[in-house]
């Protein structure tokens, strides 16, 4: 059964080239919101993939994402591809075409090169979920005059209107004149005395009333610390006797030096980049004894990897993929290292 498609689409969701080995590589594109005129639609933004049949290095990243799914070995992942891919040129060769769910269809020309219609509705991305287009109808030319002369006419009719609004308003001025000025020299008393009476709320407020003059002296107010020494326990009141008493204590003991133990075979803090992986799916007890033996012929930089679900020795931690790849080509004279390979920490 070929399961390549599912990995290829979950690898593309943070990656941009994804290679099948000794095949081809897809890659992801970023196509820009755009207008189709023929329909006059507008198209939002989309990633779409290619195909290239020169990309056919292994760069490990597919056979990992078979050996954290499947929790195999990294040569049974590779192996496992590579039955896929046989099966995936049957395909082409009996039917002339075979499709990659929501991904494109793969086809062999005459010629005997891969041909790739990729998905029209381009590849998952999340950034871009939900975006769907919309249609905006553009005027035709001859829709234009018609449209100018309604547009005047309207116009005509707004100015109409104003013009008699403006003499109606005119006329309830002249009209209501006598009645206005009655009721602005009315409210202006109003104001007046509601002025008044809030400057007499104010000079209330902030004039200080006079004190009694009396000569009777203050009486100071003791705190009563009877209840206190009531609820207090004896063992705090009495702290600093208690304190002297525990330092002299602890002079007479003798220091016993702290014993530390260190265990070089122990995993590291898990950090960014990359590694070489030596063994997988051994037991914790078996992968210790590993690395000890590792050490002790020089590898200095073997280490245990642990998962929940199995355990790795692995070897050094590099920044880039490149940087683990030519460090491995320089251990291969090892037997350690014929069969190990390079995977992301």
């Amino acid at each position: 059964m070929i399961e390549l498609n599912r990995h290829i689409e979950i690898l593309l969701l943070d990656n941009d080239c994804v290679i099948i080995p000794n095949f081809g590589g897809f890659t992801a594109h970023y196509v820009e919101a755009r207008k189709d005129e023929k329909d006059n639609t507008f198209l939002p933004p989309m990633r779409t993939i290619g195909f290239n049949p020169k990309l056919t290095l292994n760069d490990s990243l597919l056979a990992q994402s078979y050996v954290e799914v499947y929790d195999i070995s990294y040569p049974d992942a590779v192996a496992r591809i590579a039955d896929e891919v046989r099966e995936l040129r049957q395909h082409l060769e009996f039917e002339g075409q075979y499709e990659l769910n929501d991904i494109g269809i793969l086809k062999l020309n005459s010629n005997g090169a891969y041909e790739f219609d990729p998905c029209s509705a381009g590849i998952l991305t999340p950034s871009l979920y939900a975006l769907s287009y919309f249609e905006f109808d553009t005027i035709s030319p001859s829709e234009r005059p018609a449209l100018t002369t309604a547009t005047a006419t309207t116009h005509d009719e707004v100015l109409a209107t104003a013009s008699e609004n403006t003499s109606q308003d005119e006329t309830l001025t002249a009209e209501n004149a006598p009645l206005t000025g009655a009721l602005t020299s009315r409210s202006a008393i109003i104001w007046r005395n509601v002025a008044i009476g809030f400057a007499a709320f104010i000079a209330f407020l902030l004039i200080p009333a006079p004190l009694a003059n009396n000569n009777g002296q203050l009486t100071t107010a003791e705190v009563n610390t009877k209840l206190l020494e009531y609820i207090t326990p004896k063992d705090v009141t009495i702290g600093q006797e208690q304190v002297e008493a525990n330092i002299k204590r602890l002079q007479t003991k003798p220091d016993k030096p702290f014993e530390t133990k260190t265990n070089n075979t122990q995993q590291r803090p898990k950090q960014e980049g990359f590694t070489i992986v030596l063994a997988s799916k051994v037991s914790k007890k078996n992968a210790y004894a590993y690395v000890s033996d590792l050490q002790k012929r020089g590898f200095k930089d073997a280490r245990v990897w642990l998962k929940k679900r199995h355990n790795k020795v692995v070897y050094g931690l590099y920044n880039t993929h490149t940087e683990a790849y030519n460090a491995l080509n320089k251990l291969n004279d090892s037997k350690e290292f014929a069969e190990a390979w390079v995977m992301k920490n």
